[in-house]
């Protein structure tokens, strides 16, 4: 490499939005928390539901932040300045990513499409995933280089397939050549604090957010919505947003995987490890969390018979889970009624 920064590095599959958040935090601040900590932090229970007239699909339900939103509401948490540039010239972004790591701002980089990506053996070049996320610690004439999220060792990217990796538009992730640098400063809020104030940010979002496309109104607006979905939207429209919930179920997002935690899985562990930082107990809501998770394959295995009812009674069930956790967390941490 001719141009590279050394900095922390922690594995954790499938948390490649934060990872490399999580090794800058780290490497300024000396603070070494786990990833699933940092999504947490970083409005990690979130969810939303999308409605389009002539988007393919034309419904979407995601869970968990956005990954833009969920990179700028770290920023601001951290007080740390915040660039992010996106659908501009592969050209132009990649000299805007060299000069970030020029001047000691390894930047973070994606969405990018893992068909592209070697180091991936059973996805190169066979599949098309492109929600994946690198932080780049340093590049040649040939080369990018960078800290992958399942790997330990610093991972080659060739300029010949970053470009075409990196040309892609996912809703909520980002659209074509999107790179996003945090300028983590070494001085930072006491933990306790920064877990009080994002929890307390989360369950106002998730109970009363200010569009009802997001939060329990949403997971609510879905439970009431989808089993119409065939005579509102036709077989096609149906077929291909019960598809995308689907693959949404899944942590991280895969049409194929068995892992039907849709992430909140990872927020449980979030809030484990902030219970014991913050000195609060967050059992109940854990259990709730829980609850819900338990639900998700019932989703699946009804959208899999095409009994939409069933899935419609499964988010009813998810919603009140939900609630009743934001609504318990909201008062542990001194902000409920």
């Amino acid at each position: 490499m001719e141009n590279n920064i050394t900095i922390p590095h922690r594995r954790a599959h499938g948390l490649c939005p934060v990872n490399g958040i999580r090794d800058l935090v780290e490497w300024r601040t000396g603070r070494d928390w786990s990833n699933e900590f940092l999504f947490g932090l970083g409005q990690g229970g979130g969810f939303a539901y999308l409605r389009f007239n002539f988007a393919n699909p034309p419904r979407q339900v995601y869970w968990g932040p956005s990954s833009a939103r969920q990179h700028k509401y770290l920023a601001e948490l951290f007080n740390a300045p915040y660039n992010a540039l996106e659908n501009r010239s592969f050209i132009y972004s990649w000299n805007k990513a060299q000069e970030a790591v020029r001047a000691g701002k390894p930047p973070v980089v994606g969405p990018l499409d893992m068909f592209y990506l070697h180091f991936y053996g059973s996805i190169y070049h066979q599949r098309h995933i492109p929600i994946h996320y690198l932080l780049l610690v340093g590049y040649d004439d040939q080369n990018a280089y960078v800290h992958d999220t399942d790997k330990q060792e610093v991972q080659s990217v060739p300029l010949a397939e970053l470009e075409p990796a990196w040309d892609v538009n996912v809703p909520g992730l980002g659209k074509r050549n999107r790179l996003a640098i945090l300028d983590i400063p070494q001085e930072i809020l006491p933990t306790d604090v920064l877990i009080r104030k994002s929890i307390g940010d989360e369950c106002r979002m998730m109970l009363n957010p200010p569009v009802s496309m997001v939060g329990i109104p949403a997971m609510e607006k879905v439970s009431r919505e989808i089993a119409h979905w065939r005579t509102e939207l036709g077989k096609d429209g149906t077929e291909k947003s019960l598809q995308q919930v689907r693959e949404y179920l899944n942590s991280p997002p895969d049409i194929l995987g068995n892992h039907l935690t849709a992430g909140r899985d990872i927020y449980v562990t979030f809030l484990e490890q902030a219970g014991r930082l913050a000195s609060l107990d967050f059992s109940e809501a854990i259990n709730r969390f829980q609850a819900g998770i338990a639900v998700m394959g019932k989703i699946a295995e009804a959208i899999q018979l095409d009994h939409l009812d069933g899935a419609a009674a499964g988010f009813a069930e998810i919603a009140k889970e939900d609630k009743a956790a934001f609504t318990y967390l909201l008062n542990c941490v001194g902000e409920g009624d």
